[in-house]
């Protein structure tokens, strides 16, 4: 995906971040179809011309803001590349850090956002699911990668591999906070589940002979 924050200049910095905090606010509690760039500029108190300078389309500010949302619960890649971390230690950090994005208020509206408006606007959710899940299962897979690499796992397909991971992180929780059925889960419920997840897939493959699975994506 292209950055649009690689052509723009430091002095933008800030109505950079104004339109993308104004954009998020209005999507997450009005719409897509229902949020305007002219809304948009308002909220963020900057000329629609100037939103249209940082973003080409509504589009384009929609799925910034998703990959946004994913960068501030995703591990760095200098992180997850430590030859010395335990793999066991780098997958909690990345389960953990997808399970309380998907389940934090500003997650849970986008994904409610895109479901309601996926018969209107069904690139919205091809561009939501590949700069959101797709994006975090390419992210483990390469991790997973590094660690085949490293003698450390012996898995013959790491991107099926990653969709089982995140598929089990997501469990009853994801669906049920969807659907706003309480109680939410305490951090310390979804601790303990990130960690019986690793934990499992770590029995399936982390062995010498792991169980063998094929890519389904």
């Amino acid at each position: 995906m292209n950055n649009p924050a690689r052509s723009r200049r430091p002095k933008d910095e800030v109505k950079h971040e104004a339109i993308l905090k104004a954009a998020t606010k209005l999507f997450l509690k009005g719409g897509y179809s229902n949020t305007s760039m002219d809304a948009i500029a308002a909220a963020a108190r900057v000329t629609k011309q100037t939103v249209y300078a940082h973003y080409k389309s509504k589009d384009a500010l929609f799925t910034h803001m998703v990959s946004n949302l994913c960068d501030r619960h995703t591990p760095s890649g200098q992180l997850l590349e430590k030859e010395n971390k335990p793999v066991e230690n780098s997958l909690y950090e990345i389960g953990l850090g997808f399970l309380n994005m998907i389940t934090s208020a500003e997650g849970l509206a986008a994904t409610r956002l895109v479901i309601a408006e996926v018969a209107k606007h069904p690139k919205l959710a091809q561009r939501y699911y590949e700069d959101g899940t797709q994006r975090m299962v390419t992210m483990l897979a390469q991790f997973l990668n590094l660690q085949n690499k490293r003698g450390r796992l012996t898995i013959p397909d790491t991107k099926s591999a990653a969709s089982y991971f995140f598929a089990m992180l997501k469990g009853q929780y994801h669906i049920r906070m969807i659907l706003g059925i309480r109680p939410a889960p305490q951090p310390r419920d979804k601790e303990a589940h990130v960690r019986e997840t690793v934990t499992i897939f770590m029995r399936i493959y982390g062995g010498s002979k792991p169980m063998a699975t094929s890519s389904t994506l």
